[in-house]
């Protein structure tokens, strides 16, 4: 009865690892639809899995806003207001 139960157990985390990877996966999809110029990185290991958004300052963009580097967002979900395309 205890091998079962440690083969339940295994089989469970399986399940639950593939569902994570496949919730951040379709989210970055998702991401990837809403800000195609972004770069988009699924983050199934995340506390809940989250996407990361990354978009680089324009080329308008002033010096100061440049030398901060790129835009960065990690959001696990896509509801609310996002940062410029």
């Amino acid at each position: 009865m205890e091998a079962v139960d440690k083969q339940a157990a295994v089989l469970v985390e399986q399940w639950e690892k593939e569902e994570r990877e496949h919730r951040a996966e379709a989210l970055a999809t998702r991401a990837q639809e809403l800000f195609p110029k972004a770069i988009v990185t699924p983050l199934p290991d995340a506390i809940v899995p989250s996407v990361m958004i990354v978009h680089e300052a324009p080329d308008d963009a002033s010096d100061a806003i440049k030398a901060l580097g790129a835009e960065l967002r990690i959001t696990w979900t896509l509801d609310g207001p996002g940062p410029s395309q």
